[in-house]
């Protein structure tokens, strides 16, 4: 391949170079050392590389170290160079909250939802439309009569509420939650235990949803979760 030799400094230019990138000097009168020069024209432009410079003059990429342009001999300059790609952001970066990533769409990872490990809401007797609010924090809770002789002392004691009446026992039934459900379990009582009028057996926990009715022995109340 043929080489051109800068006459005023000695440089050799690489084939169709116009300008000699080390001072400057129009190559363009000077003959190539081997008569199989190929034109500027069909040399491929290179991309270009962290480090290179580009002309402002005629974008064309320039070695790093380079004075002057070697397609149009322009003084090349530092705020040419090539830039330099901006560093791979994490995966937790890229899918921050941000308001610029709300307003595109983009959204954090959303932790799963931990099932709730205390029976919520409350029970309210259908009679008289009596709200109890069933102990916070609890993952069972006694439903029956308080009688401080026997020793029992029920977590929601429907005594006052006429339970003697109504037939509901000292321990009656009890609420279970496990894994996020609420469950209902007859504790082997005289007078039974049902769930939407149907009679649940004994110690055999059934699910029990938001709006159910429960009955305890003739006392009816509604269970709701909220």
């Amino acid at each position: 391949m043929s080489v051109i030799t800068c006459p005023s400094c000695n440089t050799p230019a690489p084939p169709g170079a116009i300008f000699c990138d080390h001072c400057g000097y129009d190559l363009r009168t000077v003959a190539p050392l081997a008569p199989s020069m190929a034109p500027a024209s069909s040399i491929p432009t290179p991309q270009a590389q962290e480090g290179d410079i580009i002309c402002v003059s005629c974008r064309h990429v320039n070695i790093a170290g380079s004075a002057f342009c070697e397609n149009c001999g322009a003084q090349l300059t530092q705020a040419s160079r090539a830039p330099q790609p901006p560093p791979q952001q994490s995966t937790w970066q890229q899918t921050a909250v941000t308001p610029a990533s709300k307003a595109s769409g983009i959204q954090s990872p959303v932790s799963p939802q931990l099932p709730q490990d205390s029976i919520p809401g409350r029970l309210v007797i259908q009679e008289t439309q009596v709200s109890l609010p069933i102990p916070a924090g609890k993952q069972e809770i006694i439903l029956g009569r308080e009688d401080p002789v026997s020793g029992v002392f029920p977590d929601i004691d429907l005594d006052p509420y006429g339970g003697h009446e109504a037939g509901v026992g000292r321990r009656h039934a009890r609420l279970i939650i496990k894994s996020g459900q609420v469950y209902l379990e007859d504790l082997d009582s005289v007078n039974g235990t049902a769930v939407n009028r149907q009679r649940i057996p004994a110690h055999q926990p059934v699910p029990l949803k938001s709006g159910d009715e429960v009955r305890l022995g003739k006392m009816a109340l509604m269970y709701f979760a909220g």
